[in-house]
């Protein structure tokens, strides 16, 4: 197969997965979506969520996304030591004065790893995992050894508990999932109804992805490029992160620039498996499972990122307000040029009273009365001015043109919708929240229909306009 092919079928290939994945599990098929997501994105997993909600089954499903592949998975305790996830030290080795573990069959020789109650675990577990996560690599008896982990997912009904020096772990899990008890009445008959839903799951050939494909799928996600709309997005969901941490320090959240490098990674690998070259709008409403790192500001850090993107997430919001500025521009040179903008005095009195070598044809008493007085208005603020026909044939024209330049923006905007349905249809974002973006485009034409019925308004105003006769 091609990698034109290839690329071709990527959505389907995923979309087939995620629904292999999903089959028995009632309301898992968004978890089960950007768990594959982040997966073969290469970023570490965290599904939170209480005990009996399938976090485990879904992780052992998600390990046979890759061929081929050694999974190791632990239930961490307060109790377990380095040898229960490294491997036990070697005795030979240690009779030679050497300290090194048996790896073999251990976290550290697993394509695929599962942690479960990860932060009940002990700090010399948990300060390894980081070295592990962060740079694949497992110090063992001195010696470097390349961890082939392509993937950890690690699960907890709580997030790590403050003032332990869990902090720079969390932030490695960039992809944080919420795994909620089931809701929907009728699929929890189907669950009481049914067989209980199986580990094991029979993927069709062509379909799980070889270490060979892993590695090429890295180099081409790196390809992907992110659209403007998505950079203010992201930059704007700064900002209000910003000034939520202000309001809220007690809940505060911090995003490092290292994190929102590996979550740029993911938005661009939701671009490639969904067959685009350009990360758009859609895919950052991936986000709302990447930046909450408390179950007290998941809900406001959600409004946030989903404001955000109602606002920023319509193309052509950069030439709207470029063309904003400059009808800000015309309109403010039709008031200095056709009306008075202040009060024009008749001051003509004034200069004869003035003129002290001549007779000014008042007595004294009337002169001290007119000049402390103030002068008669000739011109009211606001009255308007008679031009000339060329200088009033430029502002009309000037007038046309932006109409002009805004019916491009119009009938680009409208093309776009038609356009963004279809790349909107995205496996890691439900279909609800999709609506999203949809629903800011039409703001956005709503408030262009506004602009064009305001400029239409000038026009005329100035095309009425009186011209002088000199």
């Amino acid at each position: 197969m091609s990698p034109q092919q290839a690329n071709s079928s990527m959505k389907k290939r995923v979309t087939d997965l995620i629904c292999i994945f999903s089959d028995g599990l009632y309301e898992r098929e968004e978890v089960v979506a950007v768990s594959l997501l982040s997966a073969l994105s290469g970023q570490s997993i965290f599904l939170y969520g209480l005990p009996g909600t399938a976090k485990s089954l879904i992780a052992r499903r998600l390990s046979k996304v890759f061929k081929d592949s050694t999974h190791f998975e632990y239930l961490m305790q307060r109790f377990s030591t380095p040898e229960d996830v490294f491997g036990p030290v070697s005795i030979q080795e240690l009779k030679k004065d050497n300290y090194i573990r048996k790896t073999e069959g251990y976290l550290p020789t697993a394509d695929f790893a599962f942690l479960d109650e990860i932060w009940k675990s002990s700090p010399a577990i948990l300060n390894t995992l980081l070295t592990i996560i962060n740079e694949r690599i497992y110090r063992n008896g001195g010696k470097d050894e390349k961890v082939p982990l392509k993937v950890l997912i690690a699960a907890s009904n709580e997030t790590p508990p403050p003032n332990q020096g869990l902090e720079a772990l969390y932030d490695r899990f960039v992809m944080r999932i919420i795994v909620n008890p089931m809701e929907e009445r009728e699929n929890f008959e189907k669950l009481l109804d049914g067989d209980a839903a199986s580990n094991d799951v029979e993927i069709p050939d062509g379909l799980q992805f070889s270490h060979d494909e892993f590695e090429q799928l890295s180099c081409e996600i790196v390809k992907v490029t992110i659209s403007k709309e998505v950079f203010t997005i992201i930059n704007s969901i700064r900002v209000s992160l910003d000034e939520f941490n202000k309001d809220n320090p007690k809940i505060a959240v911090y995003v490092s620039d290292r994190r929102w490098q590996k979550i740029a990674l993911i938005l661009k690998t939701s671009a490639f498996l969904c067959d685009r070259t350009e990360v758009i709008s859609v895919d950052t409403l991936i986000l709302r499972h990447c930046l909450w790192t408390l179950e007290q500001n998941r809900e406001q850090i959600n409004e946030i990122i989903e404001k955000c993107v109602k606002q920023f997430g319509c193309a052509n919001n950069e030439k709207l307000n470029s063309w904003e500025l400059d009808h800000k521009d015309l309109e403010k040179g039709i008031s200095d040029t056709f009306f008075y903008t202040e009060n024009i005095y008749d001051t003509e009195k004034k200069e004869n009273v003035l003129n002290y070598g001549g007779n000014s044809g008042y007595d004294n008493d009337s002169f001290v009365k007119w000049f402390d007085s103030t002068p008669p208005i000739k011109f009211t603020k606001g009255t308007q001015k008679a031009v000339d026909s060329r200088i009033k044939g430029t502002f009309v024209k000037a007038c046309e043109d932006s109409l002009s330049s805004l019916a491009e923006i119009i009938n680009d905007t409208q093309s776009n919708v038609a356009i963004q349905k279809k790349l909107n249809e995205t496996p890691f974002v439900p279909s609800d929240k999709r609506e999203l973006v949809l629903d800011a485009f039409n703001s956005f034409l709503k408030e262009l229909e506004n602009h064009k019925l305001n400029s239409e308004h000038l026009l005329k105003k100035v095309q009425s306009y009186e011209i002088s006769n000199s």
